[in-house]
């Protein structure tokens, strides 16, 4: 009797020391078709919108206002073997004086791009806009967001080491966002030290307004490197929801006489299931390439 009163209090101070814990994720897969100029159609299985993730998160309220979190997150290969990538990793602390986070993380560059991407830079995206060197994941970053002292105004710096000789690969990047009502606007630009001699500059300026019966959006964004040239990009998103379903329209263009377009139609079957279909072309150097995809969105 006595050890299983000792077993019970074992599981029972383990589900505590858990129970702010949180499993999620997402399972992201379709059946993708791809050609490019007069090449053979290539058909494969994988993720469409966001790609599939599997994290785990939790938070400790540390008196007085002051709060520790943490984030431990990977992209798992769903279609096939290979093994689970490294995505966003971090602990920080928030509080009065903002929000501190150290580890590898999206850059502050990235979600402005993938905030005013009408079709948020899916997988199977055919659009061309993202010229931003911002990257997707940030290593060896810190990053500190500032307190809402404004209401809808946020401020995030982060610096992120490349941990190498001249610190190749490190990279500093700011962005200011606003965001009222149905009007949102974003601004973020970034510096990456690509080689010793070399770095790459970038800018990326978003908007978006929801008047209700349909949502549009526009991005535009350069890079330029050290001595070289700037590469500019822009797009335009329109969305119109339908009950459960929303169609959304986005052109594009870009440095080099590159255009795209792209739709994306997406149904909830749920809060947190729902059908996709995307289909799109993008026309560089006199070589058009087109996809379709469909597939299944499942957040748990």
């Amino acid at each position: 009797m006595k050890k299983t009163l000792v077993a019970l209090a074992a599981v029972a101070a383990t589900s505590a020391a858990f129970a702010q814990v949180t499993v999620f994720g997402i399972v992201d897969q379709a059946l993708v078709r791809t050609k490019t100029g007069t090449a053979a159609s290539v058909t494969s299985v994988g993720g469409m919108l966001t790609g599939s993730e599997l994290g785990f998160k939790g938070s400790e309220d540390l008196g007085n206002g002051l709060k520790a979190d943490f984030q431990v997150h990977f992209s798992p290969s769903i279609d096939n073997t290979a093994a689970p990538t490294g995505y966003q990793s971090h602990v920080g602390l928030s509080g009065g004086f903002g929000g501190l986070r150290i580890g590898q993380f999206f850059s502050p560059s990235f979600f402005n791009n993938v905030t005013y991407d009408g079709i948020g830079m899916a997988p199977v995206n055919s659009s061309v806009a993202y010229v931003n060197g911002g990257g997707k994941l940030a290593s060896n970053a810190i990053e500190y967001t500032l307190p809402a002292i404004v209401s809808g105004l946020g401020v995030s710096y982060m610096n992120a080491q490349g941990d190498t000789a001249n610190n190749i690969g490190g990279m500093t990047n700011l962005r200011v966002n606003y965001a009222v009502g149905a009007f949102s606007v974003g601004y973020a630009t970034d510096t990456t030290n690509t080689s010793a001699t070399v770095d790459t500059k970038s800018t990326s300026l978003g908007a978006s307004y929801d008047f209700g019966l349909a949502k549009v959006s526009m991005l535009q964004a350069d890079s330029k490197p050290t001595g070289g040239s700037t590469t500019k990009g822009s797009a335009f998103a329109v969305s119109v929801p339908f009950g459960a379903t929303s169609v959304t329209l986005q052109t594009s263009t870009a440095t080099g006489d590159k255009k795209g377009t792209h739709v994306l139609v997406k149904h909830d079957l749920s809060k947190r299931t729902a059908a996709l279909l995307q289909a799109g072309n993008t026309k560089a150097s006199s070589v058009t390439t087109t996809s379709t995809a469909f597939g299944l969105w499942h957040s748990f």
